[in-house]
């Protein structure tokens, strides 16, 4: 029987070629999107899980309240884990890491740059899991001197060599034999790691010649607690308020530290700490999401299959008939429409499995992750399984309920009754869901791309056009005299500047400040932007009170006495003079202030226009500048006539003397900027392919639904023509319902649309309107879209000759 069963199913699905393509290509879209969504959400989940005792492992995060509000940070000060083995002898599980994002590594003659090396103790092994290949991971991690290498960077830096035992450098600053070959680190951990380094063989070099002592550090360093009571961390949480008491926090300051226990599983999903994580984080919120729009797409595609089925009710009529005629019952018949729906929907998922296979390195790729290739384990498998019972039922249980349920004398003699009122509602009802899914895609693609045109048309505060920043490996002053020297006599260079970074920039440093009689009591948060006296000219930076740095103020700094006795003045900008309390920039003019920085006193000299040191997704925030050449690791070069090969080819001649084992490497200053909106790039990127994707499957929806009331109304369209009707009124009479249903659509979709949208926008401190015209565009190709799908059949139908129409049985 069964057998049967599939057998006239797929005579069925050979003989309605048609029926067919338009329901395969829906249902197949829609399962190859809602697939790989699935994945990118399970693999999200999956975010350290690789380590067998992840429930015990935390994080110490910082929360620090001032005056400026609380800060949220998971770096930590150096001394913590050691403080930590102090106060808790007998937990064998602290660990203290130092990351580093990128570095320059020489590897022989070859120079390189290195992403994501991590300065681990002995210890870290211990809290995660490392794969060795070959060599010895303890050795590495006890003593200095060593390194380990992941697989591929090993095949990267040596090829077919074997590794162990060869040397590199990184940044010219430590010389390390290679003693281990390590398993890459997993694509789904928040501690990405290529290679790792001796915690011992961390140098004051690597943070800006910061002794690693400071309680008020706090650059790159994490400490990580494994816990043999991981249900309470309360006694652990106590100790770790009184270190912090003790030396973070300091007597007659309203200054607050609470030093937290963040656990392993929170980090990829905590936005509080995400700033500073070493990998991406992502909000829950973002993956409810992705899953209501690939729940959405296969609905929609449900939805069509649903409206194609019922519309082929007259033609199956007669085999309905004829069936229960020859003694079939009602579940006979719907086992056999279920059959048809499983075999369509079985040859979906096989064709989307086969598909997805080719298509995820290059989802991969656009959404820089590292989902694994070996998709075909168990919970892709249940997942497909499960996404193919689902779609049959969802499809077909309507049409096979319908379709068994016809009276076998009026299906053979042709003489359906008109739908229920119920179904027709049920028909309408699905409709307009897909037109309200469509719409709110329509107004969330617009609405990201007008914030996008936003952001790239708001003055920044500084020029972004025509520089190009490099990273500086070492800051001792004849290199960098050197240096400047051999850049200005390059022809197309107008000014050169060693910074800590460009305005906006990967480097950043933030302390407490206040006037010098304040600072005690009160300290307010700042970002230290260490520039000397070419930085305005460099960055075009705009002066609006007092003066900038010159010679006079860079011959006080005396670079052979220690920093903390040097002579400074500082430049602040807008926001700084109002966290002061001064109601204009001449008050701040002469003013001292007192910050975080070796606990520097220096008088204010200037007051700066704002401008933006992070992306628009954040407000201006209170900005010190100042000489200070111990945190000078860019240089920024000021292009005359912008970019050319030529001249970038003179700077990597100059810098090749200077630094000649050190890989030169170029950042744009206008890319940098660009860079800070990938996300939201990829963002509208991937709004616009579900809005078309939705438009696409909700097209071919709208056939279907048409053609089924064209095969109702055959006799109507031919009264009408008999009585005079035209083209126009016929082809509106039959289109007048979608349009109701766009309207009612529209109604549903806007406050659902402008809710998301707007909560979107909240993650930018600067962003753009809602606009009404949002929502009249979205409405206008909803519309537009309408009239192109449903166009040719009510024109086609209306244009029939009523004769045959009036004759049809």
């Amino acid at each position: 029987m069964i057998k049967n069963y599939f057998k006239t199913a797929w005579r069925n699905l050979k003989k309605q070629k048609g029926f067919f393509a338009i329901n395969f290509t829906g249902l197949y879209i829609s399962v190859v999107v809602c697939t790989l969504i699935a994945l990118i959400i399970l693999h999200e989940l999956s975010f350290d899980k690789n380590t067998t005792s992840s429930n015990n492992i935390y994080r110490v995060v910082k929360n620090s309240t001032s005056a400026s509000g609380t800060e949220f940070n998971p770096v930590t000060p150096y001394p913590l884990a050691t403080a930590l083995r102090t106060q808790l002898p007998d937990e064998k599980m602290i660990s203290q890491i130092h990351f580093t994002k990128d570095a320059f590594v020489a590897v022989g003659e070859k120079k390189l740059k290195e992403s994501n090396i991590v300065f681990a103790d002995s210890v870290f092994t211990a809290l995660f899991t490392i794969t060795v290949q070959k060599g010895n991971i303890q050795k590495v991690l006890s003593q200095p001197g060593f390194a380990a290498l992941t697989e591929s960077t090993a095949k990267k830096y040596f090829g077919k060599e074997e590794a162990i035992g060869k040397r590199i450098k990184i940044e010219n600053l430590l010389d390390l034999e290679v003693a281990a070959v390590i398993d890459d680190a997993p694509g789904n951990t928040h501690l990405p790691y290529n290679i790792l380094v001796p915690y011992l063989s961390l140098k004051p070099e690597f943070i800006g010649n910061f002794p690693l002592d400071q309680w008020g550090l706090n650059i790159n360093g994490y400490t990580y607690m494994g816990l043999a009571d991981k249900k309470n961390t309360a006694p652990y949480e106590a100790i770790l308020k009184s270190i912090a008491k003790n030396n973070i926090d300091r007597d007659g300051t309203v200054e607050k530290t609470d030093l937290k226990l963040q656990p392993l599983a929170d980090i990829h999903y905590n936005q509080l700490y995400a700033e500073e994580n070493p990998a991406y984080t992502i909000n829950y919120q973002y993956l409810y999401l992705l899953g209501a729009i690939g729940l959405f797409l296969i609905l929609a595609a449900c939805i069509n299959y649903t409206n194609l089925s019922t519309s082929l009710a007259i033609k199956k009529s007669k085999e309905v008939g004829v069936r229960k005629t020859m003694g079939a019952n009602r579940s006979h018949l719907i086992k056999q429409f279920f059959t048809e729906t499983f075999l369509l929907t079985g040859i979906v998922i096989l064709a989307a499995a086969i598909t997805i296979r080719f298509l995820l390195p290059a989802v991969n790729h656009f959404l820089d992750k590292n989902i694994s290739l070996t998709w075909l384990n168990w919970q892709t498998v249940s997942f497909l399984l499960l996404l193919w019972i689902a779609v049959s039922l969802l499809s077909g249980i309507y049409p096979a309920l319908v379709l068994s349920g016809f009276n076998p004398i009026a299906a053979l003699k042709n003489k359906l009754s008109a739908p229920k009122t119920s179904t027709l509602i049920l028909r309408k009802g699905l409709v307009t869901f897909q037109f309200i899914t469509a719409q709110v895609l329509i107004i969330g693609a617009i609405v990201v791309t007008k914030q996008m045109n936003f952001i790239q048309s708001k003055p920044l505060g500084f020029t972004k056009e025509k520089v190009v920043d490099i990273n500086l490996p070492e800051r001792k002053p004849e290199q960098l005299a050197l240096l400047k020297n051999k850049l200005q006599n390059i022809p197309g260079i107008s000014s050169i500047s060693f910074s800590l970074g460009a305005p906006v920039s990967d480097n950043n440093f933030g302390t407490g400040f206040n006037l010098k009689e304040k600072y005690a009591a009160e300290r307010k948060d700042v970002n230290i932007k260490a520039a000397d006296k070419e930085y305005v000219k460099t960055y075009g930076l705009q002066l609006l009170a007092g003066r900038w740095f010159d010679e006079t103020d860079e011959r006080k700094i005396d670079r052979s006495i220690p920093d903390s006795l040097r002579k400074y003045s500082v430049v602040i900008n807008e926001t700084a003079v109002k966290a002061l309390g001064f109601t204009n920039a001449q008050e701040a003019i002469g003013k001292e202030v007192k910050f975080g920085l070796n606990e520097l006193v220096t008088p204010i000299i200037g007051v700066m226009k704002d401008y933006h040191v992070e992306s628009l997704h954040a407000n201006v925030s209170p900005v010190i500048m100042m000489e200070f050449p111990s945190l000078y690791y860019n240089a920024g070069i000021k292009l005359t006539d912008g970019y050319s090969s030529a001249t970038i080819a003179a700077i990597e001649k100059a810098w090749a003397s200077v630094y000649p084992d050190i890989l030169f490497e170029t950042n744009f200053l206008d890319e940098h900027v660009a860079g800070l909106y990938k996300n939201d790039k990829r963002t509208l990127q991937l709004f616009n392919l579900f809005t078309f994707l939705s438009i696409f499957i909700n097209a071919m929806g709208l056939i279907g639904l048409l053609s089924f009331m064209i095969q109702q109304k055959t006799k109507e369209i031919g009264v009408r023509k008999v009585l005079g009707a035209s083209v126009a009124n016929i082809s509106f009479i039959l289109s007048k319902d979608f349009l109701q249903l766009i309207g009612l659509a529209f109604v549903i979709a806007v406050p659902v649309a402008w809710f998301l949208m707007n909560k979107w926008l909240q993650d930018f401190a600067y962003r753009t309107s809602i606009s009404w015209w949002v929502f009249g565009i979205a409405v206008a190709i909803a519309v537009l879209v309408t009239a192109v799908a449903v166009g040719f059949q009510t024109i086609k139908a209306a244009v029939a000759n009523p004769v045959k129409s009036l004759r049809t049985e």
